[in-house]
């Protein structure tokens, strides 16, 4: 009996531990625009903004990868693999692990921005634009283009990563 209940216990553990992975706090700076509507107005690929406009509003799903809803690592991996057929690891921190770090300052298209909202490390996720601009998964918006300038979003950066595209 005290062996299942020790079961039960790592279950629960485990569990609790994946769901927080991906999960960002639904605190948000009221101070600086979090998002822009479309994202017509940046100068991207054609491949990538063409398939970034087909996520742009898909709903947040934990553990999904697909534009009926999915989280940040599901969403920056399905994209990786539609735009630069390019197979990436499926969590945010095995994410971060994998790609080569990369300063702030030398970000280009395409390369990836680590989060850490959960106070525990890496754990979200977006895809670098332009002019300070990501696209991630929200929590609590979906798909949608944030701003690395907001006050909030700029505190909770961990680092940035560059992935070899095939």
């Amino acid at each position: 009996m005290r062996r299942f209940f020790t079961y039960l216990l790592f279950v629960y553990v485990f569990a609790s531990l994946l769901m927080l992975s991906c999960r960002a706090k639904k605190e948000v700076s009221k101070s600086h625009p979090t998002e822009i509507p479309t994202l017509q107005s940046l100068h991207i690929e054609k491949d990538l903004k063409k398939t970034l406009n087909q996520w742009l509003g898909a709903p947040y799903k934990y553990g999904g990868n697909s534009k009926k809803g999915g989280d940040c690592s599901g969403f920056v991996c399905a994209v990786y693999l539609e735009v630069y057929n390019t197979k990436l690891p499926r969590t945010s921190k095995d994410m971060y692990i994998f790609s080569e770090h990369i300063k702030l300052k030398d970000l280009r298209e395409g390369d990836l921005i680590f989060f850490n909202y959960t106070g525990k490390g890496v754990s979200h996720v977006g895809i670098y634009l332009e002019n300070n601009k990501f696209i991630h998964a929200s929590t609590t918006k979906g798909v949608i283009v944030g701003d690395l300038n907001n006050e909030f979003t700029r505190k909770k950066i961990v680092g940035a990563g560059r992935v070899k595209k095939k």
